[in-house]
C-alpha cells in the first residue's frame, strides 16, 4: 500500500468508492472520465479489500488461541 492510502481508514476508502459508484451510474459523466472513475474506484476497492484482509488475520491471530487443537489421525474428538 501507498503511503497515502495507509493513512486513508477502510471508512474513507469505502466512502470514496461509493461516491465513484454513484457518478458512473448517474452516467453523467464522459467516456474518458468514466475511465478515470474506474480505475480510481478499482484503487479504492484494492485498498478496502487489503484492510479486510489484514482485519481477518488479525482476527484469526486473536481467536486462535480460544480454539481447539486439531485432533491427531485416529484420536477421538472427545
Amino acid at each position: 500500500m501507498s503511503d497515502e492510502t495507509s493513512s486513508t481508514t477502510f471508512e474513507a476508502e469505502l466512502e470514496q468508492l461509493e461516491d465513484v459508484v454513484r457518478r458512473l451510474e448517474d452516467g453523467s459523466v464522459g467516456l474518458e472520465e468514466a475511465v478515470a472513475l474506474f480505475e480510481k474506484g478499482q484503487a479504492h476497492l484494492a485498498a478496502c479489500r487489503a484492510r479486510l484482509t489484514a482485519v481477518q488475520g488479525r482476527i484469526d491471530e486473536l481467536t486462535a488461541a480460544d480454539l481447539p487443537k486439531p485432533a491427531e489421525e485416529g484420536e477421538q474428538p472427545f
